[in-house]
């Protein structure tokens, strides 16, 4: 087994500093995307090594050994977290190689750090490079623990290209992580909702009354701020289409006519269209009406609901 306390042996030569100028601020850059704190911050800090991610990253050789030293000192945390730690920098140090070898897998094989741990920290280390997509393929491995689950979900919700939730969605059905925090089920809903507008009013249901309310009408709020117009009129459509049960219709009157939602562009619009399929439009029109609903969407679209000037 190596000797992980040896900063040469592990790390090499330093004839060339992996963490030069670029890379620090490519660092500083993800760190300020991921709601302010790389994954690495957060373990460091779950450790009780937070003073750590103040040399993080390292700005010079001098940085790193202190780094490194500081973390081989510590005695409130086990073997294989310091040994995760010193590869998860030997990770930096590959991502920003060009010779081909890879120090991170020649000590992890070294050192004997578990294929879990391993697994685990590149994901995290991909997540923090930005490159989601091959994180999710380390972080989903079946043979991990959750942990950051809620950060992880965030994570991707937040940097879903063009509302494309697959990866948040994926990472959420597989794992199947037990949700903590307020901003983690949020960014599920969120991500849910924007995905399908039925897949939303379902996993509202699937809460209490004490949160389901806030979730649904999240739902209506989701889907009346979707873009363009006609993404927004159809969804519109499939909300106001939905079997509400007495609860949900008043929430749903309530927030569009003198709650928050009451703000929301189409917010009248809406209303007219859930009378009309509920028959109560007063317009002639019946659910069943595809005539009279193409009136009304093109109405939406416009801006006027399906009403006729006066």
């Amino acid at each position: 087994m190596i000797d992980f306390s040896q900063f040469d042996k592990v790390f090499g030569p330093m004839s060339l500093f992996a963490y030069n100028r670029t890379v620090t601020l490519s660092i500083e850059a993800s760190r300020r995307s991921l709601e302010g704190s790389l994954f690495i911050d957060r373990v460091l800090k779950a450790l009780k090594l937070g003073q750590a991610t103040n040399c993080y990253p390292p700005k010079n050789e001098a940085a790193l050994r202190e780094l490194h030293q500081h973390i081989c000192d510590s005695d409130n945390i086990n073997l294989h977290h310091k040994l995760s730690i010193i590869y998860y920098l030997l990770l930096d140090i590959d991502g920003r190689s060009s010779d081909g070898d890879s120090k991170a897998d020649s000590f992890a094989s070294l050192a004997g750090i578990p294929q879990r741990y391993q697994v685990f920290m590149k994901g995290l280390w991909l997540l923090d490079t930005r490159n989601f997509e091959l994180a999710l393929e380390h972080l989903t491995h079946p043979a991990l623990i959750s942990d950051f689950t809620d950060e992880i979900l965030v994570a991707l919700v937040r940097h879903a290209k063009d509302d494309d939730y697959t990866l948040a969605l994926s990472y959420y059905h597989t794992v199947q992580p037990n949700i903590q925090s307020s901003a983690a089920l949020q960014a599920l809903f969120e991500a849910i909702a924007r995905s399908s507008v039925i897949g939303g009013f379902d996993f509202s249901r699937s809460h209490a009354d004490y949160m389901r309310r806030s979730l649904f009408q999240n739902l209506v709020a989701v889907v009346l701020d979707a873009e363009p117009d006609e993404d927004r009129a159809s969804r519109a459509y499939e909300l106001t289409s939905l079997p509400f049960d007495a609860d949900e219709e008043r929430w749903f009157r309530e927030y569009l006519e003198s709650g928050e939602g009451k703000k929301l562009k189409a917010a009248k619009d809406t209303l007219v269209m859930r009378r009309i399929a509920t028959g109560h439009g007063g317009y002639g029109i019946t659910g069943g009406d595809k005539g009279g609903w193409a009136t009304v969407l093109e109405g939406f679209r416009t801006g006027s609901g399906g009403r006729t000037p006066a």
